[in-house]
């Protein structure tokens, strides 16, 4: 595999590896503020019901009639709203009569919220779901009307019962303020996660640009030409870049030449030396034919050129030894 494939193997999978690592902190973030709002409707239930136990209380004592004690808990649970009346609480008696709204228009009317998209009323779903929690308690998101708005808008509505009157009381938030904050943070994670991911690309394409630099070439052809010339194949084209000298496969041209240079050199002084030996057999043929001192004077001649060539070529293998 070419370095080049291998750098952009790595920014893909550093780029897939922050993609997943931000989409599940996001996701994260997203069901922590949705629990938190959770959490707070349920402690928002548990002040209403509070209020209604103490209530109910004085009742119980005598000190209070029911009616008395129901009138005085609907004043003090209705009170409890948000001043531009975003967050308040609402209650149905059992008859599903709403006793409690911000809206006077909807008080002392049966009221069951109007059809859902699975067919159900409101009321309907809020006492499936009382039922299936077992603990009188039932949060759920669903898509509201916000007063003053056409568009339907996520709220977490939060439901109880108050068994002694038959009471069904909530509070909801509208949890579109979540969604703004989650797609802020992931504005800032695209930007954060785009920065990061440039600088690690260019880390890694830099280190690459170091790496063939230092090479001269891709790795794989820097290995494939080392090992022929390791198996005798001196004939392989190395080819360099403008003005390189100080790399490695700048020193493997260099290499490659010298060991040209070497061989050409041992190959030339072997046929010398080949052709020397020719001439010291016919010298010595002669001298042993005649013995006379001519021909001695040639075959001492012709042993010393052997000599000489003999050294030569001798000096040309001990530099492959060294």
């Amino acid at each position: 595999m070419r370095l080049k494939t291998r750098v952009l193997i790595i920014i893909v999978a550093s780029l897939l590896g922050l993609v997943v690592m931000g989409l599940l902190g996001l996701y994260n973030m997203r069901q922590s503020m949705l629990e938190e709002r959770r959490a707070q409707i349920v402690q928002l239930l548990d002040f209403a019901e509070s209020q209604m136990r103490h209530f109910h209380g004085l009742e119980v004592s005598g000190k209070l009639s029911a009616e008395e004690a129901q009138a005085k808990a609907k004043a003090a649970i209705a009170a409890q709203r948000s001043p531009d009346g975003s967050i308040y609480y609402f209650v149905r008696s059992a008859d599903d009569t709403m006793i409690v709204h911000p809206l006077a228009s909807r008080i002392g009317k049966v009221d069951d919220g109007g059809k859902m998209p699975d067919g159900r009323t409101l009321v309907q779903q809020y006492r499936d779901g009382l039922t299936s929690s077992g603990n009188n308690r039932f949060v759920s998101l669903a898509l509201s009307p916000r007063a003053g708005h056409q568009k339907l808008l996520p709220k977490m509505n939060g439901v109880a019962k108050f068994d002694p009157w038959g009471w069904m009381y909530g509070i909801g938030f509208f949890v579109d303020d979540i969604d703004t904050r989650f797609w802020k943070q992931s504005v800032m994670f695209l930007a954060v996660g785009g920065g990061l991911l440039v600088l690690l690309a260019g880390l890694v394409l830099r280190m690459r640009s170091v790496i063939l630099q230092q090479l001269g070439g891709e790795p794989q052809d820097a290995a494939e030409c080392m090992k022929k010339i390791a198996n005798g194949d001196l004939g392989v084209e190395i080819i360099l870049e403008k003005d390189d000298s100080t790399s490695l496969m700048a020193s493997l041209k260099l290499m490659q030449m010298k060991l040209k240079n070497i061989t050409s050199a041992i190959q030339e002084n072997a046929s010398t030396l080949d052709g020397q030996v020719q001439i010291f057999d016919a010298a010595a043929k002669t001298y042993a034919e005649t013995k006379s001192e001519d021909d001695l004077a040639d075959l001492l001649r012709t042993i010393k050129k052997l000599g000489k060539t003999a050294d030569i070529l001798g000096k040309s293998v001990s530099r492959f030894k060294s």
